[in-house]
């Protein structure tokens, strides 16, 4: 088409040349001219309009076999059609945490057929080629496309007495309200790959007649940096990790096509609320498993991650932190998911923790431990709105088990940091819900409640956290909003018999891609007021408050992800 319309202008383009120079020429010579570009004119237009109808016709029928090739899992004639098919992924993981922190598992793909009817079906033409460049193509694009998701939080911050910005957070609590009250920058870059046996992509049916059903492979490695405000861009007090680098291979066999079998260190299906970036459920570290086994109704996995660690002894007579033995947590992690029940999907998980040490320089080791944990997450995607979430969690955890992830939890004693000992009949309770909702084109809120009551026995005994707070925000146009974020964080110890309460609020103007809660990237200025109470004088805000019941610190952030 491109070749007979460039004929076509050169031949105009040359006739209106000579019209031009030919003045001179006599008046039944221009009458011709003018009559041949007149029946050339009519023939262009003709042709226009039957290329684009066939173009028109061609689109059309590509998106009805788009449709049909809608699932990841499977590898079809389809991906070929438009560069708009994304590559196909085994399964997702979850997001920066910001990435809510995010992402549902791939399910199988529907049997696909093609059209026998060759002269309206591009792929039956192209798939009658054996050696065909346009499916070699695919191939390599495919076979060399890496995958670059990310998670950027960064910025600086002042407080009131002069020093770099403090996060404000209440002793015993495990999270803090984030909105203006992240005292760091912290990033996570992450590089994706999938591989495919050769002729994945070759255009004829299968035995089936459907989609290939090749098994395919995914390897995720992902780097993190954390960089304090204390120490601004000091290179010694940089954190840089490897915080996932782990590989799968799914699409295995005929009946289970989105199993797949995974190994290495990853983020293992996390559940967390955004507004105090909290991860209630986070089973990640090293180990291997399988996952997505799909059952009439709901899918399993199951996985078994471990992590390691070095402490001190707190519970000897005279703990010295530098006096280090190793310990390790094994955790044989069992899911049921995506089942549907009122109204959402439900998630069931099951966890047997078991923990273990080595010695230290002393000979002392730590008694073995083991426990059981339950968690259930209710989800409810679009409930109201196509935007709208709400999770609920309910989680009883007992020995080991009962941290609801796969490593320790450390406390301090004697100016050192210690691996908290589980003892026998240690537990710990937890509910909470997180919303997200949004009204109109000019309103979104996400509020959160939680309770959590932890019976550490001799090793600290009862503590009860309860944490509320809500992030309302006003979306002025698609790109300027205004946040607010309250939050109020009480705890109560009964082993150092200190109750009391710690209240923040945030004034934060953004301006972000788009009018969603969610929306990112966004760039914000804030102002953070903090106020606790007396029986937390002197351990919140470091030195600077030291004497102190409240606070103000201001900044200004970016983050974002994608």
């Amino acid at each position: 088409m491109r070749c007979t319309g460039i004929k076509i202008g050169l031949t105009v383009y040359f006739m209106l040349s000579g019209l031009a120079k030919g003045q001179a020429r006599s008046s039944t010579e221009l009458v011709q001219v003018r009559q041949e570009m007149g029946q050339l004119k009519q023939e262009y237009e003709k042709m226009s309009q039957a290329y684009a109808e066939r173009l028109r016709e061609l689109d059309e029928r590509l998106k009805q076999l788009e449709k049909t090739s809608s699932q990841p899992e499977l590898v079809s004639a389809a991906m070929v059609s438009s560069a708009r098919q994304a590559p196909a992924v085994i399964a997702e993981t979850a997001t920066p945490a910001h990435q809510t922190s995010s992402q549902s598992e791939g399910q199988a793909a529907p049997a696909q057929t093609i059209p026998e009817d060759s002269t309206d079906s591009i792929q039956l033409a192209l798939s009658q080629q054996q050696n065909n460049p346009v499916r070699e193509k695919v191939e390599t694009v495919l076979q060399n496309f890496v995958d670059v998701t990310g998670y950027f939080r960064a910025g600086y911050g002042r407080d009131d007495e002069g020093g770099p910005q403090v996060g404000f957070q209440a002793p015993g609590a495990l999270a803090k309200g984030r909105l203006g009250n992240e005292a760091e920058n912290y990033e996570e870059l992450a590089f994706s790959k999938n591989f495919y046996l050769p002729g994945a992509f070759s255009l004829t049916r299968n035995s089936a007649g459907g989609p290939s059903t090749a098994p395919l492979a995914r390897f995720l490695l992902r780097m993190s940096m954390y960089n304090p405000y204390q120490n601004y861009n000091s290179s010694s007090d940089t954190t840089f990790g490897i915080a996932e680098a782990w590989g799968a291979v799914g699409n295995l066999t005929p009946s289970q096509p989105s199993m797949n079998v995974w190994a290495g260190n990853r983020f293992y299906r996390r559940h967390d609320i955004h507004i105090n970036d909290f991860f209630l459920y986070n089973i990640s570290g090293g180990g291997g498993g399988v996952e997505d086994i799909k059952l009439p109704f709901g899918k399993i996995a199951l996985a078994w991650i471990g992590i390691g660690s070095q402490s001190g002894f707190s519970d000897i007579p005279q703990p010295v932190p530098e006096n280090k033995a190793g310990f390790n947590k094994g955790n044989f992690d069992f899911r049921l998911y995506d089942v549907k029940m009122l109204g959402g999907l439900g998630e069931f998980g099951l966890d047997v923790s078991h923990a273990t040490s080595g010695h230290d320089q002393a000979g002392n080791s730590a008694p073995n431990a083991t426990g059981v944990s339950f968690t259930f997450i209710h989800t409810a995607q679009k409930w109201a709105g196509e935007n709208d979430l709400n999770k609920f969690y309910l989680q009883y955890g007992r020995g080991p088990a009962k941290t609801f992830t796969s490593g320790f939890e450390t406390f301090t004693v004697n100016g050192g940091s210690f691996i908290r000992p589980d003892a026998p009949g240690s537990y710990r309770f937890r509910v909470a819900d997180n919303m997200i909702f949004e009204t109109g084109n000019h309103f979104s809120i996400s509020p959160e409640v939680l309770y959590q009551a932890t019976d550490y026995k001799q090793y600290g005994g009862l503590q009860h956290w309860f944490s509320a707070g809500v992030r309302p925000q006003a979306h002025f146009n698609n790109y300027f909003s205004l946040a607010f974020e309250p939050f109020v964080d009480w705890t109560d110890n009964n082993n150092t018999g200190v109750s009391d309460y710690l209240f923040k609020f945030t004034f934060a103007p953004q301006v972000s891609l788009g009018r969603h809660f969610m929306s990112r990237p966004a760039i914000r200025a804030f102002v953070t007021y903090a106020q606790w109470g007396n029986g937390f004088k002197g351990q919140i805000g470091g030195p600077d408050y030291v004497n102190s019941t409240q606070g103000v610190t201001w900044g200004a952030q970016m983050e974002s992800w994608w």
